[in-house]
């Protein structure tokens, strides 16, 4: 009898500890930073250019979509920009109208022009993130001049 409750008290005990435990990965793997998500792996990418797209919101605008590809020695200031955002994973998307793009900024490798990572900003609340893994879309959880981040893109969309 004293052998089965140490039995069960193990078990229960082992169960709680298991649970706390994926409860802790699970919150910590909720949130990452800019830096980790797209910076950390174009640093493993030795010969990259960027692909720069805006796309207007509305439909009922006469504006074309930008694309605009340049190398990436013209990223820096907007990785400067975007270094130090906290993201936090999301599942629904946020919505604020006050932004009339959606950029999104693909890194590509020059050797075989595949997709290392890339990355949408609809506005000053949200950023997509895709790599090889998949999408996850994220909340931007400090704050971020999405003014300043749209006219340095703009400048860069407009230089052409």
């Amino acid at each position: 009898m004293r052998e089965q409750k140490r039995v069960l008290i193990g078990g229960i005990i082992g169960i709680v500890i298991a649970t706390a435990a994926f409860a802790i990965y699970y919150v910590v793997t909720l949130s990452t930073t800019f830096q980790k998500a797209v910076l950390d792996e174009v640093d493993n990418v030795d010969n990259a250019y960027l692909q720069i797209v805006r796309v207007p919101k509305s439909t009922e605008t006469n504006e074309d979509v930008l694309t605009h590809i340049m190398d990436m020695n013209g990223f820096q200031e907007i990785s400067n920009q975007l270094s130090g955002l906290e993201l936090k994973k999301v599942d629904r998307p946020i919505n604020d109208s006050n932004s009339a793009y959606t950029y999104t900024i693909y890194i590509r490798n020059k050797s075989d022009n595949s997709e290392v990572v890339s990355f949408g900003i609809d506005n000053s609340k949200q950023i997509t993130i895709g790599n090889s893994k998949g999408y996850q879309r994220y909340e931007v959880s400090n704050s971020f001049d999405y003014e300043a981040f749209r006219a340095s893109v703009d400048k860069l969309l407009t230089e052409n």
